[in-house]
């Protein structure tokens, strides 16, 4: 059986899962890699499609909407008398050099919106706020004109800056889904003290890692359609607990369990 057919299986099926702790560990390791891959593209492409629509639409908005402005000893100067307000796609930027809007309005009053303020720049996506100070560039001082310059070399690069975050999201999500199956094969030794299966730590550890599967795909598609689950840090932990449950219940006792050892070699 192929990966991709254990991932298929890892979600509904743990007769099937049980079969495969007599696998390599280093198959294991490699389907955990491929189930971030495929869980995180998901994230991935909403996150890469968020930075370049909002990049790109910057750059139209500064070039076409903004009036000549200037960053001066890293603070934002302009001749506006009151805050500028821009929506398009449904997509909002304000630009505000008068000190009306503070950062706390901008978080509780927006879900998307990419402010430009008189001392920081605020980024809202999806009810998140990141924010940072022009300061914390260096004591800057540019005019609109080399501004839209620098925009320019951004968007040129973006590919090759989305491939990077993109890389890094995929190997710090894989790494907390390892420490995560670890931590879950330490439940996995409590349940073994009440079954009768005789499973090494080895053997734990590799149902542990298919256990996951169910939860990490179901959370992946609700952030994909943007379902919002209440606690579910907690709901992701019982059902990959059940999981390893329901596995656990799975593997035969002692006699039976050398006939399916024999079997499943044969097959994986």
């Amino acid at each position: 059986m192929n990966i991709f057919q254990q991932f298929i299986k890892s979600i509904y099926s743990p007769p099937t899962v049980a079969k495969f702790r007599f696998q390599g560990i280093g198959k294991t390791i490699l389907y955990v890699f491929v189930l971030m891959l495929i869980t995180t593209s998901i994230t991935a492409y909403q996150l890469a499609t968020t930075i370049s629509t909002t990049v790109q639409q910057f750059q139209a908005d500064l070039r076409d909407e903004l009036p000549d402005f200037e960053l001066r000893n890293s603070i934002l100067i302009s001749d506006i008398e009151e805050p500028i307000y821009l929506t398009q796609n449904g997509d909002m930027v304000i630009f505000d050099t008068t000190g009306t809007l503070t950062k706390a309005e901008i978080e509780n009053r927006y879900n998307n919106v990419l402010a430009l303020l008189e001392t920081e720049a605020v980024l809202v996506s999806e009810g998140v706020a990141e924010s940072f100070r022009y300061r914390d560039l260096g004591n800057i001082n540019m005019s609109k004109q080399q501004v839209e310059e620098l925009t320019e070399t951004v968007v040129d690069l973006l590919p090759l800056i989305i491939s990077m975050i993109v890389l890094i999201l995929y190997l710090v999500l894989t790494a907390l889904k390892f420490i995560g199956i670890f931590v879950l094969t330490l439940f996995g030794l409590i349940m073994k003290k009440t079954s009768e299966a005789t499973l090494s730590y080895k053997q734990i550890w590799i149902l542990s890692a298919y256990a996951v599967t169910l939860p990490t795909v179901f959370f992946a598609v609700t952030d994909a359609l943007r379902i919002q689950i209440p606690i579910s840090f907690t709901l992701y932990w019982v059902v990959a607990v059940i999981m390893l449950y329901l596995i656990f219940k799975e593997i035969p006792k002692p006699k039976q369990e050398e006939l399916e050892k024999q079997d499943s070699l044969d097959k994986y």
